[in-house]
């Protein structure tokens, strides 16, 4: 994921300010970071053909 990033910590304690449990939170942000992978892997896919 060269370029993404993801403040898991600061993402957390928002959550947690909003009143999210931590284990959704948690799954939520997995979900994120999976999907900005993705995201970046089809991107880079598509500028290569």
């Amino acid at each position: 994921m060269s370029g993404l990033t993801l403040d898991t910590a600061g993402a957390l304690a928002a959550a947690r300010d909003l009143g999210a449990a931590g284990w959704a939170a948690a799954e939520l942000l997995l979900a994120i970071r999976i999907g900005m992978a993705e995201g970046s892997a089809a991107r880079r896919e598509g500028e290569t053909t």
